[in-house]
């Protein structure tokens, strides 16, 4: 992924798509840069820095600092790596505002998503770096909504002072509505182990 920030796809009606990456904070192309590894656990393909930052105009503390996918034809599944989170900075302390509105813990080092503009949610969480399914601090995060499609997911962490990289191979898809079952709200999940990664997989919220 070195030096691109769109990539072509093939949508489920069989036409030409494409997939651009941008910063949050700016709306700018994210250009990757190089691979990632872990105690010699590799991402799969290059990666983009995403360390938590804040503004005073981000609706989250960290919200600007992370990474922006916008589809030009929609999908319904998507996945990525993450690498290093969770090895610092459990103890920032959100604000009460954002504990209460998201009904979040109020500390930890936690991986944020959001769907179409919608309410963000909290997916992962960590409060220690045993909290990390990953082999080596290596993740894989993924989302399937099978009632209905998305054009735009929002990815952020807000372990302030922690490196943290996303990227690897972008995994996407369209499945038939209704195909998942029973698959839980994020606010209520936490990050699977499964052999070499984690998986996290979520039904989205939607949008208030």
């Amino acid at each position: 992924m070195d030096g691109q920030s769109t990539y072509n796809y093939i949508d489920k009606d069989g036409n030409a798509a494409t997939v651009s990456v941008t910063r949050t904070s700016t709306g700018a192309a994210a250009l990757p840069s190089g691979g990632y590894a872990d105690y010699g656990t590799p991402l799969s393909g290059s990666v983009w820095n995403i360390n938590p930052g804040s503004s005073v105009s981000d609706p989250i503390p960290g919200f600007g600092s992370g990474l922006t996918f916008t589809f030009s034809s929609p999908v319904n599944a998507f996945g990525f790596e993450i690498g290093d989170w969770a090895t610092c900075c459990y103890t920032n302390v959100r604000p009460t505002a954002i504990q209460t509105t998201y009904s979040v813990p109020a500390t930890g080092s936690g991986l944020w998503i959001a769907f179409d503009g919608g309410a963000a949610t909290l997916p992962a969480n960590a409060l220690s770096s045993s909290d990390n399914p990953g082999l080596n601090f290596t993740n894989f995060i993924g989302a399937i909504d099978s009632s209905g499609f998305f054009s735009k997911v929002t990815f952020f962490g807000d372990g302030f002072g922690e490196f943290l990289v996303a990227g690897g191979t972008l995994r996407f898809a369209s499945v038939p509505k209704g195909s998942v079952g029973g698959v839980p709200e994020p606010a209520s999940l936490a990050l699977l182990g499964i052999g070499l990664a984690g998986l996290a997989t979520m039904r989205r919220r939607k949008a208030a």
